[in-house]
C-alpha cells in the first residue's frame, strides 16, 4: 500500500521538475511538434496515393432521403458530396440546380448517386413522367377484390367476357396485359402502362365485360408468355 502511494505522488513531481527545466520542457514541445508534423505528412501523402490512384475529388448530387417515382426532387430531397473522381458513375450531376424540380422515375435510396436514367426529361412530371417510351397510361378500375397496389408494382389485367359474346367457344377470360408497370393508385383505379395495342384491349375489356388486376413478380422471376387481344 505505501509503495502504490508513493508512485501516484511521483508523478507530479516528475511534472514539476519537467516545468521548472527549460531544455526538458522545450525538448518535450519539439518532441509533439514532430510528431504532429509526422502524421500530418503521413495523412497527406495518403490523401495524395488516393488521389492519384482515384482521381482528385469532384461534386457530386446524391439523394439526402429516400425519394419515391412520381416525386418532383426539391433542394431539401438532394446534397453534393465530394468523391473520388475514379467513383463517380457516368450520367451523375454536379450541382442541385440540375436536378431540382425533375421527377424521380425510379426508388432513390439515401445516399445514392442520381443519375440521368434516374429522372424523367427536364419539363416531364406527374404521371407521364413515369411512362417507359412507347407506352399509354390506362386507368383500370380495381375495387375491393384487387390486390393492395402501389406505384412501381407490375401488374397483368385478365379481362372475362359474357361467354355469349364470344360465340361460347374457348376460355372467356383472356390477359389484355402483361407486365404493365402500375404508374400511379387511387381509391378507386390503378393506372397502368401498356402498349398501343394493349391499351386498345384494355379499353375494349373495360366497355365490355370485367377486368381482374392480378399482381405480377416482375421480369426477375421469369419470362411473360406474350399477351393475347381481347376477341369482341
Amino acid at each position: 500500500m505505501p509503495l502504490f502511494t508513493r508512485s501516484r505522488r511521483s508523478r507530479p513531481l516528475r511534472l514539476s521538475r519537467l516545468a521548472r527545466s527549460p531544455f526538458a520542457f522545450w525538448l518535450a514541445v519539439a518532441g509533439l511538434a514532430v510528431l504532429t508534423a509526422t502524421s500530418v505528412a503521413h495523412a497527406s501523402g495518403r490523401a495524395e496515393s488516393l488521389s492519384g490512384r482515384y482521381g482528385p475529388l469532384r461534386p457530386v448530387v446524391v439523394a439526402a432521403r429516400r425519394v419515391e417515382p412520381g416525386v418532383a426532387l426539391k433542394v431539401a430531397d438532394v446534397a453534393v458530396r465530394q468523391v473520388p473522381a475514379g467513383f463517380r458513375t457516368e450520367g451523375s450531376f454536379a450541382a442541385v440546380s440540375q436536378v431540382e424540380g425533375r421527377t424521380a422515375v425510379v426508388p432513390l435510396l439515401a445516399g445514392e448517386q442520381i443519375l440521368r436514367g434516374h429522372l424523367a426529361p427536364d419539363g416531364v412530371a406527374g404521371v407521364s413522367a413515369l411512362l417507359p417510351a412507347g407506352t399509354r397510361a390506362v386507368a383500370v378500375p380495381t375495387g375491393s377484390a384487387a390486390p393492395p397496389l402501389r406505384t412501381g408494382d407490375v401488374v397483368d389485367l385478365l379481362a372475362t367476357f359474357d361467354p355469349s359474346t364470344t360465340g361460347g367457344t374457348g376460355d372467356s377470360t383472356l390477359a389484355v396485359a402483361l407486365a404493365a408497370p402500375v404508374v400511379d393508385v387511387g381509391p378507386e383505379a390503378a393506372t397502368v402502362a401498356v402498349t398501343p395495342s394493349e391499351a386498345r384491349a384494355v379499353a375494349l375489356a373495360i366497355s365490355r365485360g370485367a377486368v381482374t388486376v392480378a399482381l405480377n413478380p416482375g421480369p426477375g422471376a421469369g419470362a411473360a408468355a406474350p399477351p393475347v387481344s381481347a376477341r369482341r
